[in-house]
């Protein structure tokens, strides 16, 4: 069976994304290029406690409605546990009109300006660097989201030619929400599309014995300001950091999330490393 990740592939006939390292004979996923979304319900419920913060969330659905993924509550029709790159998937993003929608997006940027056959789609972006990146840093001052999650996964090498899948995630379990770019790419003679990225940024103490990177993951509190278009990308700088390590847990997981045909909770289960 083939288990090279959507980056090396392409997934629902998306082109490759960037991938660029090797698992056990075969390319990994960039950071942060799995993840996990069990429970956007809670995840929504927990915003709504932040109203006065946040304001209300709408459903900005932009795909026909029998292919949403969840109910107009924002309730999951089925759990996902090892989302890839090119697939739909949910974020959160302000409207014109200063209020915020739910809607589904391709993971993996397209940026607007974009002629032809899209040569890159990346799936993640460097924090450091997207002020100033041709490719980012326009959807850095207008176009941020949130890409709500409860768990990823990385790549953790053992020696030179293993290297172990670990769920990453916050302690209890708790919903979370990746800082995120996105844009809408207008194909020739097709309709638009909107595509998205992951932050990255330096590792906190848990990430760096696993990897150099990890995804930036925004605290509640930050959310109405990076979402707002009011703010600009040079404002919203310092929320571009390693999450607390103290909040968040690691272990070993089956390496049968390599492969993003697999689905289930057996995929998050604690397994003994080899």
């Amino acid at each position: 069976m083939d288990e090279s990740p959507a980056c090396l592939r392409g997934v629902n006939g998306f082109l490759p994304l960037t991938c660029n390292k090797r698992l056990d004979g075969r390319y990994n996923p960039a950071m942060c290029g799995r993840y996990t979304l069990r429970r956007l319900d809670v995840f929504l419920h927990e915003m709504a406690n932040l109203r006065g913060a946040i304001g209300d969330i709408e459903a900005g659905y932009e795909i026909d409605p029998k292919d949403q993924p969840f109910d107009e509550k924002g309730k999951l029709l089925s759990a996902r546990y090892n989302i890839a790159p090119s697939q739909q998937i949910a974020v959160i993003r302000s409207k014109a009109d200063g209020a915020f929608a739910l809607s589904l997006v391709k993971w993996g940027l397209i940026p607007s300006w974009t002629k032809g056959k899209p040569k890159l789609q990346p799936i993640n972006a460097r924090g450091e660097t997207v002020p100033t990146s041709g490719m980012f840093r326009s959807a850095f001052d207008r176009r941020r989201c949130l890409i709500p999650a409860d768990g990823f996964y990385e790549w953790k090498k053992l020696d030179a030619k293993t290297k172990q899948p670990m769920f990453i995630h916050l302690k209890g379990d708790r919903p979370f929400a990746f800082a995120g770019l996105w844009e809408r790419w207008k194909p020739d003679e097709a309709e638009p599309i909107d595509t998205c990225t992951i932050l990255t940024t330096t590792p906190n103490e848990l990430m760096s014995e696993i990897h150099d990177r990890m995804p930036v993951i925004l605290s509640p509190n930050d959310f109405a300001k990076w979402l707002s278009r009011e703010v600009l990308g040079k404002d919203v700088v310092d929320l571009i950091r390693p999450f607390d390590a103290n909040q968040m847990e690691a272990w070993p997981v089956s390496r049968q999330v390599n492969s993003p045909k697999n689905e289930g909770a057996e995929l998050v289960e604690r397994e003994d490393a080899e």
